[in-house]
């Protein structure tokens, strides 16, 4: 195969990353993501939105982590099954925070991907997802980004309006 055939092939892939939460795993483009660390203890709110944990402590920084579940399942399990915190940059422009963390289940996988690996599934999606897909063998949601930073804008001004009033 010749130089010219394997930068086309290239070309066509999307470095995405498969993040296992509680009940579904997300799929996202590697450029979403700012860093994986470990878990790490969450301050939490009180009283807060059942989709955010709290807020934890990041390279002098507080972010809000998101427990996905919460978005439409109050009583989803939001402890004891958390392995690592995924820091998201802000897909888009808004007046949300500029990172935030997703709650991970376990450790995020690397995988390259073109159009032929995602099939679309026909289900019923939640407030917070975009698509439902199968990558391979495997059901996934791509997030509804500009859903997930709407809610965190709000959060974060509901924050500031009671910290100054």
């Amino acid at each position: 195969m010749s130089t010219a055939a394997l930068v086309a092939n290239d070309a066509n892939e999307l470095s995405c990353v498969l993040i296992p939460t509680p009940g579904i795993q997300l799929l996202l483009p590697n450029v979403c993501i700012a860093e994986i660390v470990p878990w790490r203890r969450i301050k939490a709110l009180k009283p807060g939105p059942d989709w955010c944990l709290g807020h934890v402590g990041w390279r002098g920084k507080n972010l809000p982590v998101v427990h996905y579940a919460g978005f439409d399942d109050a009583d989803a399990e939001k402890k004891g099954t958390a392995r690592c915190l995924v820091v998201m940059n802000r897909a888009r422009h808004s007046s949300g925070p500029a990172f935030y963390a997703l709650a991970a289940q376990g450790l995020p996988r690397m995988l390259q991907l073109v159009a032929e690996d995602i099939n679309n599934l026909d289900q019923p999606l939640g407030s917070a997802d975009a698509m439902q897909v199968e990558v391979g063998t495997e059901a996934a949601v791509i997030p509804n980004l500009a859903f997930i930073e709407d809610r965190l804008a709000e959060l974060q001004k509901a924050l500031t309006d009671a910290g100054s009033a």
